[in-house]
């Protein structure tokens, strides 16, 4: 039995006793069978899609860039504004 907090692939390929280990998502045995006294983690192999794509990624950084902006501008204007009115 292993127990790890934080994954570190060379010490875990060490303990293994492999060369190397590949950058993969470990996740559970379906086929391993379910402990009797409590609650066990989902078993599911499915692979998580990329549900987003480098078009969208661009998309939303363009976007908060934006709206950081319009931010600034207004800020800017409110700030100005202000000082310009006092007597």
């Amino acid at each position: 039995t292993l127990l790890a907090i934080a994954l570190r692939p060379d010490a875990l390929a060490a303990q293994l006793g492999l060369a190397a280990l590949s950058p993969r998502v470990l996740k559970l045995d379906p086929a391993q069978s379910l402990p009797a006294d409590g609650p066990a983690y989902a078993r599911d192999l499915d692979i998580l899609p990329n549900t987003l794509p480098p078009d969208r990624h661009l998309g939303y950084a363009v976007q908060w860039f934006g709206l950081a902006l319009a931010v600034l501008v207004t800020a800017l204007v409110v700030t100005f504004r202000k000082s310009s009115r006092t007597p």
